[in-house]
């Protein structure tokens, strides 16, 4: 990644100028499944598909829960048991 990539990535409305199409629909998915992920917008569904095997569509799935699930579980644990 370019350091201008990096910068892009703290604020969403930057990330169609530092991103092509197909990497950008991926940062809107991985930020869509932190929240409600029962109610994906259907237009990235329907953009992601273009871009996306059926394979790499659960790959995507499958590394932005566990990124997720990493990060939640790693907040409670800090919450819980301290530094």
């Amino acid at each position: 990644m370019t350091d201008a990539e990096i910068d892009a990535l703290e604020t969403p409305e930057a990330w169609s100028g530092a991103f092509d199409a197909r990497s950008e629909s991926v940062l809107r998915f991985t930020d869509a499944m932190c929240g409600d992920t029962h109610a994906l917008d259907p237009a990235l569904v329907t953009e992601l598909r273009t871009h996306f095997s059926e394979t790499e569509l659960a790959e995507l799935v499958l590394v932005a829960g566990q990124a997720n699930l990493n990060n939640r579980a790693g907040n409670a644990a800090k919450q819980l048991f301290g530094n």
